[in-house]
C-alpha cells in the first residue's frame, strides 16, 4: 500500500527538490514514506512493469561491472517514471528525475515543454556524454540540473526538441 503520492507540481529546485522529496534523504525514511513496493531488477520485462504500474515500483540496477565495480543503484518509480528517485551506495537520495506526468516546472519548462524556452533565461549546452542539455547563466553552469530531450542530440543538428525528462540531482550524495 502507498502511503505517499510524489507531489506532481512541486516545483523543481536545483541541487534540491522535486516531487516534494529533497536530495539527501536516506532510503529508509523514503521506503518509509512511499510504503511496501514489489522490487525488480532492470534486466526483467521492466518497461511492461512500468507501463501497468498505477503506483510505485522498485528497481535494482548493477553499475559499474565493467570496471569490475559491481555497484547497485536502487531506485523508486512512480507511474511509468513520472517520478524516479535513484539512491547509491551512500544509501541517499541523490537523483530526483520527473518524467511525463509531472507538472511542477523550473522557471517556465516542464516535461513535454520545448527546450528553447530556456534560451529566455539561459545559454544552453548540450553534453555529448550523457546526451543532455546543462544550462549557464552568467558563464557559469547552474549545477544540479539537467534536461534530456526527444532527440538527445545538439541543437545545430535539431533545433526543435521537446524535454522528455528533467533531473534534479547533487552526485555528491551517489
Amino acid at each position: 500500500m502507498t502511503l505517499l503520492f510524489p507531489d506532481l507540481m512541486a516545483e523543481l529546485s536545483p541541487g534540491l527538490s522535486a516531487a516534494g522529496f529533497y536530495l539527501g534523504e536516506d532510503f529508509s525514511c523514503v521506503q518509509e514514506k512511499i510504503g511496501a513496493v514489489e522490487w525488480y531488477d532492470s534486466n526483467s520485462a521492466l518497461n511492461k512493469i512500468l507501463l501497468e504500474s498505477s503506483g510505485w515500483i522498485g528497481v535494482r540496477t548493477p553499475v559499474g561491472s565493467a570496471i569490475d565495480v559491481g555497484a547497485v543503484v536502487e531506485s523508486f518509480s512512480y507511474r511509468n517514471d513520472w517520478v524516479s528517485l535513484d539512491f547509491g551506495e551512500g544509501n541517499k537520495l541523490y537523483r530526483i528525475v520527473v518524467g511525463r506526468g509531472y507538472q511542477g516546472k523550473f522557471k517556465v519548462v516542464m516535461p513535454g515543454s520545448d527546450l528553447l524556452l530556456l534560451e529566455d533565461f539561459y545559454e544552453l549546452d548540450f553534453n555529448d556524454v550523457d546526451d543532455e542539455f546543462l544550462i549557464i547563466e552568467n558563464g557559469e553552469y547552474i549545477e544540479g540540473v539537467s534536461f534530456i530531450t526527444d532527440y538527445r542530440a545538439p541543437l545545430e543538428y535539431e533545433s526543435n526538441q521537446k524535454i522528455e525528462l528533467i533531473s534534479v540531482h547533487d552526485w555528491s550524495f551517489q
